[in-house]
């Protein structure tokens, strides 16, 4: 969500070089983007590897000598970063401390957008606010070869998982919706942590037009391949903002998160499947079990339901 900024500020200093600090997780989503001069990666989620690697990640950033910083991310650590660096001009959100320029974001914008505000300040121009990878040919070319034996066949991606249990739809009920599915060419995709769960999906189904690329591609690798698909169904996780990314249409389950929190899919034919349920929103990013213990925001989107959603928008777009 965070990739139209790369492109507005190379608009801004068209000969700056523009580095760019992620978790190693995201990296690869940064590979190939004609905007970007270098991606350094920072391990901060395992405390051992954050202070091993901490000093000297500083002392390769100051030798750099930037100009300019803009955080991204809102936590201290960001901040700290770009001070110990030795950047001059440290620009962040109205909350963070040790910035130098604060900027106020309107919560009611999309992440992308409130992204977008950093930069708004330095330039009269309107920037565009579409996110957006940069998939090699060669990942292109492994897409087409895993879809080109399924002809005319409407191609459907599914993404069963998410890192958070409240955010999953039932495994259950992916088996059902994909027994309604027969006519479609169905892709599984995910990370390799996600295999297991998605081959007991295919096995319940007992159907073999499903195929399980999870953990077999890389995260470009599957950007192509939901590229080549006319819809990706998953929860709220990142499958959607990479179907975003590519200009696939996407399903996605809302259940204890909401579109007001600014991570939704956001393109004109994309749908949000949810219900309007007193409890909801219970948490930013889901938790390991429901509050009320009834998850009632999953269960109650039904696959009939979503089926009949699937070949309503399907049926348009023969």
């Amino acid at each position: 969500m965070s990739t139209p900024i790369f492109k507005g500020l190379h608009e801004i200093w068209p000969d700056a070089l523009i580095d760019v600090l992620v978790i190693p997780e995201t990296a690869a989503v940064l590979n190939n983007n004609p905007y970007i001069n270098r991606v350094f990666n920072f391990d901060k989620r395992k405390k051992l590897n954050k202070l091993r690697s901490f000093l000297p990640l500083i002392l390769k950033l100051r030798k750099n000598k930037y100009d300019i910083s803009f955080s991204i991310q809102s936590s201290f650590t960001s901040s700290l970063i770009m001070l110990m660096a030795g950047i001059k001009n440290r620009v962040g959100y109205s909350r963070q401390k040790l910035i130098t320029r604060k900027i106020a974001i309107d919560r009611s914008l999309h992440i992308r957008e409130r992204v977008l505000m950093l930069i708004e300040d330095f330039s009269d121009k309107t920037f565009n606010n579409e996110t957006a990878v940069f998939c090699s040919e060669l990942d292109s070319r492994k897409a087409k070869s895993i879809t080109v034996s399924n002809g005319n066949s409407k191609k459907i991606a599914m993404a069963p998982a998410s890192v958070w249990a409240t955010k999953k739809w039932p495994e259950n009920y992916f088996v059902e919706l994909l027994k309604k599915c027969g006519n479609y060419s169905i892709y599984l995709i995910g990370g390799p942590e996600d295999y297991n769960l998605c081959e007991a999906i295919i096995n319940q189904t007992g159907l073999s037009n499903i195929a399980n690329y999870a953990g077999k591609l890389s995260i470009l690798e599957s950007c192509a391949l939901i590229k080549e698909m006319d819809l990706l169904i998953c929860n709220d996780s990142a499958p959607l903002h990479m179907a975003n990314a590519v200009n696939t249409n996407v399903f996605a389950f809302f259940g204890p998160t909401v579109k007001a929190f600014g991570c939704y899919p956001y393109r004109s034919g994309n749908k949000i499947l949810e219900l309007d349920l007193d409890c909801r929103p219970c948490s930013k990013h889901g938790g390991k079990r429901c509050p009320k213990g009834h998850h009632n925001c999953m269960l109650d989107v039904k696959p009939d339901f979503v089926f009949k959603e699937i070949e309503s928008y399907l049926n348009t777009q023969q």
